[in-house]
């Protein structure tokens, strides 16, 4: 498949220009505008200052939308620290608005640092409220002492989720309730699989350049994720192929018009594969051998393992940088192109999820530290789903902001 040419071939082409911070603040002022029910907040939570002084630590992706959340959290009143989810996700013009003009402290990501020195960042801070991808709640297990004014937590990710129930099941839970917006049907029937499979889409023929129609795609995973991954690529007239473990998952897959098939005739008949799975060792370096020549290869997930990359790199003779998030590995036989780095690829080449559906998860978050808060001390310890009536006010707003509702 065509993909763009690699950077040695275009190192004539001018620069791309700088904006200007002008140009930055209304690139953030455009996606806030997106963030209808975001805006409500911070309208209300002006005057009311229900989280005043309350110190609030986040491990998010750095984009316009997070930098929304966090300024509606300080306009609430509470002191708050950004800890960037994935180095490779920093949006740099997000940054400048939170350190410059909302003063809001921005942790400078280190890829090479372990959880250690995030635990003492946090045991400096002395967070009273998480919200969180899964880094803070690993650093407050490095060190417990992080999560000694701890009142309460909520996640965002599955792989957030699997720590929580990693800590309980190793008998160290963390003892305050931790809201879940994973399986909240904002999350998972509406954002995830709307907006992930638009922006995992828009990434693949940004990166790439490729026409998806009449490509072979492999999806690995038909979760929530992988099922709004499946339906827009074949929206867009690919063919696409479902890889699951569960005989009812891919049964769901075959209902929906997808073709069902193995890890290993998927992997040798696809022009572009994308690992939608969240789990690790999903593509090992012993299915390299199985790749066609020019395949795009890509994880959504959190766990940069998902895809041995490692492998990737010791069987190439050389690497390229093609594109912004794409990279061409020269095996002796083929050529393997990944997107992302092996991991979050919507977000690295696709800048992540739509505002506009953003705009639901994040509001969500903003409510229920909220109501951790109002009501600390109270609720029981442990995992649970984000309140049913939370997300029915967040769902009200937005349809009121479009225009359905009065």
């Amino acid at each position: 498949m065509a993909v763009a040419p690699p950077e040695e071939a275009v190192a004539g082409r001018p620069a791309p220009a700088v904006r200007t911070q002008a140009a930055e603040r209304a690139r953030i002022k455009l996606a806030w505008r997106q963030m209808p029910v975001m805006a409500g907040l911070r309208r209300r939570f002006r005057p009311e200052k229900p989280l005043r002084d309350v110190r609030i630590a986040a491990a998010l992706h750095i984009s316009p939308e997070s930098a929304h959340l966090l300024v509606a959290l300080k306009d609430a009143g509470a002191h708050v620290l950004l800890h960037p989810s994935n180095p490779r996700t920093v949006d740099a013009g997000a940054v400048a608005e939170l350190e410059r003009h909302r003063t809001i402290r921005v942790l400078a990501p280190d890829p090479a640092a372990g959880p250690g020195r995030l635990a003492a960042q946090l045991a400096d801070f002395r967070p009273q409220l998480l919200i969180d991808n899964s880094a803070l709640l690993v650093a407050c297990a490095e060190r417990p002492e992080s999560a000694a004014e701890l009142v309460g937590a909520t996640v965002h990710s599955r792989s957030g989720t699997q720590t929580v129930e990693a800590l309980a099941a190793a008998g160290t839970p963390l003892a305050v309730p931790v809201l879940s917006l994973v399986d909240n049907p904002l999350k998972n029937t509406i954002e995830t699989p709307m907006g992930t499979g638009q922006s995992t889409a828009a990434a693949v023929i940004g990166a790439t350049g490729a026409q998806l129609s009449g490509k072979n795609v492999a999806v690995i995973g038909y979760g929530t994720a992988g099922r709004g991954i499946a339906s827009y690529v074949s929206s867009l007239r690919a063919r696409v192929t479902v890889v699951d473990t569960s005989a009812v998952v891919c049964l769901r897959a075959a209902a929906a018009g997808h073709g069902i098939d193995s890890l290993t005739n998927a992997l040798s008949n696809a022009d572009i594969v994308i690992v939608a799975t969240g789990t690790h060792g999903v593509i090992g370096g012993h299915d390299l051998d199985l790749l066609r020549d020019g395949v795009v290869l890509g994880n959504i997930g959190h766990y940069p393992d998902a895809i041995d990359v490692p492998a990737l790199a010791a069987a190439a003779k050389k690497v390229l940088s093609v594109s912004t998030g794409l990279d061409e590995y020269q095996l002796p036989d083929k050529s393997v192109y990944l997107l992302g780095g092996g991991v979050q690829f919507n977000h690295v080449c696709g800048g992540g999820n739509s505002s506009e559906m953003m705009d639901l998860s994040l509001s969500l978050h903003a409510l229920c530290a909220v109501r951790l808060w109002e009501r600390r001390g109270t609720l029981p310890p442990g995992l649970s789903v984000a309140p049913e009536e939370l997300t029915e006010d967040v769902a009200r707003a937005k349809l009121r902001a479009l225009g359905y509702v009065g």
